[in-house]
């Protein structure tokens, strides 16, 4: 299985536990969007995964718009969590856990989009 097909998948199906275990699943009372966001992400790699791992048709642009979508989101994200975490004012707790895995994932979304664009691009040549 390809990579960006098969980190579709495991993040896709972790994105929302873990978003959930971090902040608790009454948050989606405090902040509906945040939560919501993640879910819609989860949703949308698992179903491209699961397209192009079938080999429909539209399975692996689906998954560029789904990495795509992840990589915006997580992106601003990762760069405000760090940079809170330079200036020393996130109230965030384990910080330092948070921001390695939100760096691993935005490396993933990142690594992922490129080959589910080059994935593209070879079956539209092909």
């Amino acid at each position: 299985m390809r990579f960006e097909v098969a980190s579709a998948f495991g993040i896709g199906a972790l994105l929302p536990i873990l978003e959930t275990c971090r902040r608790g699943i009454t948050y989606w009372r405090i902040d509906f969007t945040t939560m919501f966001e993640d879910y819609v992400a989860g949703a949308l790699l698992l179903i491209g995964a699961w397209a192009a791992y079938r080999g429909r048709r539209w399975g692996t642009l689906f998954l560029v718009v789904a990495w795509g979508y992840l990589t915006g989101l997580i992106s601003s994200s990762f760069w405000s969590q760090l940079e809170e975490t330079i200036r020393q004012t996130t109230a965030e707790p384990n910080n330092p856990l948070v921001v390695i895995v939100k760096f691993l994932l935005w490396g993933t979304c990142v690594v992922s989009l490129v080959l589910s664009f080059r994935r593209v691009h070879h079956e539209r040549v092909s």
